[in-house]
């Protein structure tokens, strides 16, 4: 008979696998069942040409599985993912439900519960634009320092993104520069700020080089008492007044520093003959410093 003629044929073959199949039904039936939650990462292929997605998807899902020890265990530390093909679809609204049946589980393992099991997809038409970079800054820069200029290079971007938010932006912003405690022009490196949006910058653009000029706050000081004295020695001669006062520009940091010690005033009366005369007094001042007035202008000197 023909089913005699198939259990010779071959029987020892027929006989391992036999075996094998008994061995794995005892070991997948028999072995103690586990119920463990898992992550599985989320990916969305083959989204069509001139599209873009424009929600937030989440990357992962939570599931709960059920089913022998070991395998649970394997799936945790192997990993899968749950792929999602968005091949011809159209611009709109999608709503992608995930049954137990769609998830890459082995044999023996059931999904029991799926969060979230809906996934909502926004698809929009893929729109790039031209923006104005705006740097954005946090911190103070030093006391009597102030900013006097900012660039930005490059100053304008080109973004690809969903079509409503594209036309929404009017410019986009820089991650944020500290100028904390800052008294001298500083350079920094960094991004544009895209958390929120589903933007990206077109070409392979990396960063955005900002360059902050500080300057000290300019100001002005009357400084008195300054003492008037001779240039030349051991000439026969009185002046009036003894002392003058100065007005100085400069930073204001520096400004307050200032020791009447730290100005020199002096007269000359080379050349000068007996009489009386109203000479310019010289003034030498600290370096960073600019002389605005002297007062008196002139001293009276009565040569002898």
């Amino acid at each position: 008979m023909r089913w005699q003629a198939f259990f010779r044929k071959n029987w020892v073959l027929k006989l391992i696998s036999l075996a094998f199949a008994l061995l794995l039904w005892f070991f997948v039936v028999g072995e103690e069942k586990a119920e463990i939650s898992i992550s599985l990462p989320l990916e969305l292929v083959n989204i069509p040409s001139g599209l873009v997605i424009a929600n937030d998807i989440p990357s992962s899902i939570n599931v709960r599985v059920y089913g022998p020890r070991s395998m649970i265990r394997a799936l945790a530390v192997q990993g899968v993912l749950k792929v999602i093909d968005l091949r011809d679809t159209a611009p709109g609204n999608i709503t992608v439900h995930i049954t137990p049946n769609s998830l890459p589980l082995p044999a023996g393992v059931r999904a029991m519960r799926i969060e979230p099991s809906n996934i909502e997809i926004v698809l929009e038409p893929l729109l790039r634009s031209n923006f104005r970079v705006k740097p954005v800054f946090t911190g103070s820069v030093a006391r009597g320092y102030k900013i006097l200029k900012v660039e930005v290079h490059p100053s304008r971007v080109v973004l690809s993104g969903p079509e409503k938010e594209i036309k929404s932006l009017e410019e986009i912003k820089t991650l944020p520069v500290d100028l904390s405690g800052a008294s001298g022009t500083i350079v920094r490196e960094v991004g544009l700020d895209l958390q929120a949006l589903h933007v990206v910058p077109a070409g392979d653009l990396e960063s955005i080089e900002v360059t902050v000029y500080i300057i000290p706050i300019q100001g002005t000081r009357r400084i008195t008492h300054i003492p008037v004295t001779l240039k030349e020695t051991g000439a026969h001669v009185s002046w009036w007044p003894k002392i003058v006062s100065v007005r100085l520009l400069g930073p204001t940091i520096k400004l307050k520093k200032v020791k009447t010690t730290d100005i020199e005033t002096k007269i000359s009366v080379k050349g000068l003959q007996r009489g009386t005369y109203w000479v310019k007094p010289e003034c030498s001042i600290p370096p960073g410093f600019t002389l605005l007035k002297v007062i008196p202008k002139k001293i009276r000197v009565t040569v002898y």
